[in-house]
């Protein structure tokens, strides 16, 4: 049986993964409010692709709109081809207030990305050979 998360679970912050949990726990004891930029990167790529497609950043956006963060937000647009190590997404802010939610929102990309990229390949795989 899979699990799979309300939209409710996912405003009020249930999924997330334990750490964030603890650092707002944390973070929140010892008064510390920091704003910060975290850049969402592919370290490596699965069966050694040497690129993957970004999607899912409007279901992205769409959850920090409605959770109404203060956020900027920074990205390469839906569709683009990137490589590991190449930042896909930038959001800047106060770290608590969207902590809670990182896990939600790599999720989005994550799971989007991986059925374009791997639809795409399926499409490469199948066309004919360019021809001069």
């Amino acid at each position: 049986m899979f699990h799979i998360a309300s939209e409710e679970e996912v405003l009020r912050g249930e999924v997330t993964d334990v750490y964030f949990t603890r650092a707002v726990e944390i973070l929140k004891k010892n008064r510390i409010d920091k704003k910060v930029k975290a850049e969402f990167v592919v370290k490596g790529l699965p069966e050694n692709y040497g690129w993957a497609i970004l999607a899912g950043s409007e279901e992205f956006l769409a959850l920090i709109e409605n959770l109404n963060l203060s956020l900027n937000v920074r990205g390469v647009r839906e569709g683009t081809l990137f490589h590991a190590n190449q930042p896909v997404m930038e959001i800047e802010g106060r770290y608590l207030d969207f902590c809670l939610y990182e896990t939600a929102l790599l999720g989005l990309l994550c799971q989007a990305s991986g059925i374009v990229t791997r639809a795409a390949r399926c499409v490469a795989a199948a066309a004919p050979p360019f021809v001069t």
